[in-house]
C-alpha cells in the first residue's frame, strides 16, 4: 500500500497505527485495551516490529500488479489501492461496491454471503464490464480485531495471458492438424506405393496374358486385320483380311498395300505412313476389287502399333458393302419423306422436351410466317404459342401438363399466333417420339387450321346467344300477357260469379254444386296461369335479385312436389351480374330440378351457388336413384330428352364447363364453374359496337 493510501477502516493495521503514533501509554477505544500487554513489559521491540510488518506490507500492496478491494458485509468499500481507484476512474471507498462497479442493484452473482459467512475462498477469471478485459479474481475473508470479517478481493489482469493461451491453442491445434495431415499423406503414400508394385507385379502378368489375348482376338476377329511396314509390305493378317481379299495368307503377306488398294502409290502411303507415327489416327473409306474382280467397299481404321520391334500401320478393315447400301436406300426413302412432309397441305413440326422447334415444314412456314433458319431451336411459347389467350389465361400450366402427361392431348384445338400477331385455331394431333431406352426425346404434332371453323363457332354462339335472349324475351312478354290479362280476366270472372249468386243465391242444391265447382276450375285456371307465367320469367328476379328468387323458387318447388332442397348461396351479395347471366343460372337450376322431378326418384337435392373469383361454381346433387354417365347422351337423342343436354348447351354459351357425375341407386351431381370474368369479356366481343 502506498504513502498515500488510506488503510482500510475498522481493520488490524488502524489500531496498531493508532497505538503507534499515541504512544505505548495511550490507551483508546481505536487501539484497544492493551493494558494486559503493556503490563508485562516494554511493547516497543513488538510495536517496531509491528510497524516494520506495516511498511512491508504496504509495499507488497504497492507492488502488486493487480486490483485490490475491501469490502464490508453490507458491500461498503473499505479500501481500495491505487491501481483499482485507476481503473474505476475515481475513488470509491465508503461507496456501495455494486454501484462503484456501475450498477443499481447487488450483482446476481455476488458471493459476500458465502465468503463472510462461511469463510471461503473462491478464485474465478471473468470478463470485466468496464474495459472488457479478462481478469482473474480471488476473494478471501479478513477478520478485524473486534470480530467482524470482510471481504478482501484481489483482481489481475490476465487478458493477454489469456489471448496468449488461446493462439497458443490454435497453433497447437493447427500442428496437430498439419501432423494429421502429413501423417495421413505418409499413410496413403505408403498405400499407394504399395498399390503400385502389387499393380506393376499385375500389369506384367496382364500384359502377358494381353499378348494371348490380342493374337487371339487378331486371329478371330471378324475384322480383317493387316499389319504394314513403312514400305507398304504387308508383315501379318488375320484369316478375315483373306477373307476380305480373296488371298491366301500366304500370298497376302507377300504383297504391299499398293497391289491392294491401285489408287495408292509409295510416296502416298509413306505420307500417311509418316503421319501415323506422329499420332494421328485415320478413319477412311474405299473401293476394293477382288480376285474374283467383285468391286466391294470397305471402311479403314489405322492406328500405329510396334510389331516385332519395327513401327508399323495396324490396320482394320471391314465391308462395309450392305450398309452402304442400306445408307442410300435410307437416302432415298428420307428425301421421299422429305418431299412428302414438306409438300403436306398440314402443320407438321417437331420440337424436344424443352419445348424447342426442331423442325418446321414448309406448308406450317407459309401459315405462321417464319422462315426454316429462323424459327429453328427457338420455344414454341416465344413463336407460335401465345403465353396469355385471348379471354385472358396463361396457357403455361396446360403447357406443364402437356410434358408430364402427354397422352392427356391426343387430339388438342389450341389458340396460336403468326408472327404477325395474328390469332388463329389449330386442331393439333400429338404423337410422343421415343428413342431406343423408350424415354421420349421429341414430340410430333401435325396441324389443321381450325380459324374459320373457330369463328364460325362464335358466331354460332353469339347467334345462340342472342336466340336465347330474345326467347327470354317473348318469354317475358307471354309471362307479363298471362298475368295482366289472362289471369287477371279469370279472376275478375271468378269475382264477378261469386258477386253475383252471392247477392241471388240459387235455390236448386243441384245448381249451387255446378256453381262452386265452375268457381273451383276458374281457381285452378288462375293459379296454373300464374304458375305458367312464374315458369316462363320469375318477377321476383327483377325485383328481389337472383340468390332470393332461386331461395323463393326452391321452397316453392320442394312444397309443390314434396321435395326436401337444400339450397345456401354465397359470394354473390357484392357480385353485379347483368340479367342474362342471371336467368342463365335461374335456367340451368330449374332445368335440374325438373329433372330429378321426372326421372330421379329423389327425396333430397343440395344446391350450392358459390362465387370465387374468378368463376362462379354451381353444384347440384341428388339422392336419387342415378344413371348410367356413359350413354346418357345417346339415349337422350333417342328418347328426345334435351333436359341435360340444354344444360350443357347453355353452360357452353357461358364459357362455363359442367361435370355430370352418377352411379346407379348412388344419386347424381351437376358441378358447373362459369368464369365469371371471361363472360363479360366474350358479351363485349360479341356485342356489335364492340
Amino acid at each position: 500500500m502506498g504513502a498515500d493510501a488510506a488503510p482500510p477502516p475498522g481493520s488490524a493495521w488502524v489500531h496498531w497505527q493508532s497505538f503507534l503514533r499515541k504512544g505505548p501509554t495511550a490507551i483508546d477505544s481505536e487501539a484497544g485495551d492493551l493494558r494486559p500487554l503493556l503490563a508485562i513489559g516494554d511493547l516497543r521491540p513488538l510495536l517496531a516490529i509491528l510497524e516494520e510488518n506495516q511498511r512491508l506490507f504496504n509495499a507488497m500492496v504497492e507492488a502488486f500488479d493487480g486490483l485490490i478491494y475491501i469490502c464490508s458485509k453490507d458491500y461498503r468499500i473499505e479500501y481500495l489501492n491505487d491501481r483499482m481507484i485507476q481503473h474505476l476512474g475515481f475513488d470509491a471507498t465508503g461507496d456501495l461496491c455494486f454501484k462503484a462497479f456501475g450498477r443499481r442493484t447487488v450483482c446476481p452473482w455476488c458471493i459476500n454471503h458465502r465468503i463472510i459467512r462461511g469463510g471461503e475462498t473462491v478464485a474465478w477469471e471473468v470478463i470485466s464490464p468496464v474495459n472488457r478485459r479478462w481478469y482473474q479474481v480471488v476473494n478471501a475473508p479478513v477478520r478485524h480485531v473486534d470480530g467482524t470479517v470482510s471481504k478482501y478481493g484481489l483482481m489481475m489482469d490476465i487478458h493477454d495471458r489469456r489471448q496468449n493461451e488461446e493462439e497458443l491453442r490454435k497453433h497447437r491445434d493447427h500442428l496437430e492438424e498439419m501432423v494429421r495431415a502429413r501423417t495421413a499423406e505418409l499413410t496413403h503414400a505408403n498405400v499407394q506405393l504399395r498399390l503400385e508394385i502389387e499393380e506393376r507385379i499385375q500389369i506384367e502378368k496382364t500384359l502377358r496374358e494381353s499378348q494371348k489375348r490380342y493374337r487371339s482376338l487378331f486371329e478371330g476377329s471378324r475384322d480383317a486385320i493387316i499389319i504394314s511396314n513403312g514400305n507398304g509390305c504387308i508383315l501379318d493378317a488375320n484369316d478375315a483380311a483373306t477373307a476380305l481379299t480373296g488371298l491366301s495368307k500366304p500370298d497376302l503377306i507377300h504383297k504391299r498395300i499398293q497391289d491392294l488398294d491401285n489408287s495408292i502409290d509409295l510416296k502416298t502411303y509413306q505420307e500417311y505412313f509418316n503421319r501415323i507415327q506422329a499420332g494421328e489416327s485415320f478413319d477412311s473409306e474405299t473401293t476394293l476389287r477382288l480376285k474374283n474382280g467383285l468391286v466391294i467397299c470397305a471402311e479403314f481404321s489405322s492406328s500405329k502399333i510396334t510389331f516385332a520391334g519395327i513401327p508399323c500401320i495396324h490396320t482394320t478393315a471391314r465391308d462395309i458393302t450392305s450398309r452402304k447400301q442400306s445408307e442410300e436406300a435410307l437416302r432415298q426413302s428420307e428425301a421421299k419423306y422429305r418431299d412428302l412432309v414438306q409438300n403436306a397441305n398440314s402443320l407438321i413440326i417437331r420440337f424436344n422436351t424443352q419445348g424447342r422447334i426442331t423442325f418446321f415444314n414448309e406448308y406450317a412456314q407459309q401459315f405462321f410466317g417464319y422462315e426454316e433458319e429462323e424459327i429453328l431451336g427457338r420455344s414454341l411459347l416465344e413463336t407460335i404459342l401465345p403465353t396469355i389467350r385471348s379471354n385472358g389465361r396463361s396457357i403455361q400450366a396446360e403447357i406443364d401438363d402437356f410434358y408430364v402427361n402427354p397422352e392427356k392431348f391426343t387430339i388438342r384445338e389450341l389458340e396460336n399466333k403468326r408472327r404477325n400477331g395474328e390469332r388463329v385455331w389449330v386442331a393439333w394431333t400429338n404423337r410422343p417420339i421415343f428413342n431406343d431406352e423408350g424415354k421420349t426425346v421429341e414430340f410430333l404434332w401435325v396441324g389443321v387450321d381450325l380459324t374459320e371453323r373457330h369463328k364460325t363457332r362464335r358466331q354460332i354462339r353469339t347467334l345462340t346467344h342472342e336466340l336465347l335472349k330474345a326467347q327470354e324475351t317473348e318469354r317475358y312478354r307471354i309471362s307479363r300477357d298471362l298475368h295482366d290479362h289472362i289471369a287477371q280476366d279469370l279472376s275478375s270472372l271468378k269475382i264477378r260469379l261469386q258477386t253475383l249468386f252471392g247477392s241471388h243465391p240459387p235455390e236448386s242444391e243441384e245448381f249451387r254444386r255446378q256453381l262452386n265447382g265452375t268457381i273451383e276450375i276458374l281457381q285452378r285456371s288462375i293459379s296454373e296461369v300464374r304458375n305458367l307465367a312464374y315458369d316462363l320469367r320469375p318477377p321476383g328476379l327483377d325485383q328481389l335479385g337472383l340468390v332470393r328468387t332461386l331461395f323463393l323458387y326452391c321452397e316453392d318447388f320442394a312444397q309443390t312436389n314434396d321435395l326436401k332442397i337444400d339450397f345456401i348461396a354465397a359470394g354473390l351479395d357484392d357480385l353485379t351480374l347483368d340479367q342474362d347471366f342471371q336467368i342463365n343460372i335461374y335456367r340451368l337450376i330449374q332445368e335440374a330440378l325438373h329433372n330429378v322431378k321426372k326421372h330421379a326418384e329423389a327425396k333430397g337435392v343440395t344446391i350450392r351457388l358459390v362465387a370465387s373469383s374468378p368463376n362462379l361454381m354451381l353444384r347440384i346433387i341428388d339422392d336419387g336413384k342415378g344413371f348410367d354417365v356413359t350413354n346418357w347422351r345417346e339415349k337422350s337423342y333417342k328418347e328426345k330428352r334435351m333436359g341435360l343436354q340444354s344444360m350443357v348447351e347453355r353452360v357452353s354459351l357461358l364459357n362455363g364447363a359442367i361435370d355430370i357425375r352418377s352411379r346407379l341407386n348412388k344419386g347424381a351431381g351437376i358441378f358447373i364453374t362459369i368464369p365469371i370474368k371471361e363472360y363479360y369479356r366474350d358479351r363485349e366481343e360479341a356485342h356489335s359496337d364492340h
